[in-house]
């Protein structure tokens, strides 16, 4: 049996998600700090981590192409961000003797027992070393059980070292109404939930899954779209509009993402069919011999 790997794609989560399933009851049967969650919903948590823009998600493939394993990294940096307000800076100084690191963190390695063999894990980790070397971390944190001795050899070759031995005792606390709370209260948080601002998402590669850039090389995010949400309350995003034969994105004369504009029916509410949103798609012409976008007098882009 040969093997190749690569970094997954949004495509790749159907056959990530059962894997790591099995992953995570696996995780739960031999460490008793963790309880799962009943019913969870393990497609959308990959999918989830596939649009993270700093985890990164490798898959190994069988010579039929077949998804057999999978490892997530994920990468921080412990630093606070140089546009945090100086009085936040001085405050997590303070609550942190040690140096910052930029770490990456490995949410967990799952192969099918019947492909684990040296040659198939060491395509995985050498990805992730490889990616931890370009991105420039300084360390690289690895929780393993203790009885995964294979593991814990094939990280002493590659030059970890074991840092700590973790004990863990589990209390039930079903029932329990007389908790108090463990949340650190922030009074500059507004309390109203509804006023926070929705989360917006990078916009990535749909073959490769690398992050996109602007003609300034700054990575895109895509923002959802106001007043227009789905029936079950979820906010909606710009789908962006791509060269015919290049399938390059596309961008205005002030670099900006050029996406397509929501349909909406006479009330202003966004149209759905089979409860998808729906969008106006661009407008197209033969020109010598191949279709482009079609565009007005002032060069933008035209739609239906």
């Amino acid at each position: 049996m040969t093997y190749t790997h690569r970094l997954a794609t949004p495509d790749d989560a159907p056959a990530i998600a059962p894997l790591w399933e099995i992953f995570a009851h696996d995780r739960a049967a031999i460490d008793p700090a963790l309880q799962l969650k009943p019913d969870f919903d393990y497609l959308q948590y990959i999918q989830r981590q596939l649009q993270r823009p700093h985890t990164h998600t490798w898959i190994l493939q069988t010579n039929t192409n077949e998804i057999v394993g999978c490892l997530i990294v994920y990468c921080y940096d412990e630093a606070p961000p140089p546009n945090l307000p100086a009085e936040f800076q001085e405050e997590q100084e303070l609550d942190n003797p040690f140096l910052q690191r930029r770490v990456g963190s490995v949410l967990g390695l799952y192969i099918q027992p019947e492909h684990r063999n040296p040659t198939a894990i060491q395509l995985l980790t050498n990805a992730a070393l490889a990616q931890a070397e370009e991105i420039g971390v300084s360390d690289i944190d690895i929780l393993t059980s203790s009885d995964q001795t294979g593991i814990h050899t094939l990280l002493e070759r590659a030059g970890f070292t074991k840092a700590a031995v973790q004990y863990c005792r589990h209390y039930n606390l079903d029932g329990r109404e007389d908790l108090i709370s463990l949340h650190i209260p922030h009074p500059e948080i507004s309390s109203d939930l509804n006023n926070l601002k929705p989360q917006r998402i990078p916009l990535r590669n749909p073959e490769t899954n690398q992050p996109i850039h602007d003609p300034h090389g700054n990575p895109i995010y895509l923002e959802p779209i106001e007043n227009a949400k789905t029936a079950d309350g979820l906010y909606i995003y710009p789908t962006p509009v791509r060269d015919p034969n290049t399938q390059a994105y596309i961008f205005d004369g002030n670099d900006q993402l050029v996406t397509c504009p929501l349909l909406r029916d006479n009330q202003g509410q966004p149209v759905f069919v089979d409860g998808l949103p729906q969008f106006k798609p661009p407008k197209y012409r033969m020109e010598n011999g191949q279709l482009s976008l079609e565009r007005d007098a002032d060069n933008q882009v035209c739609f239906e």
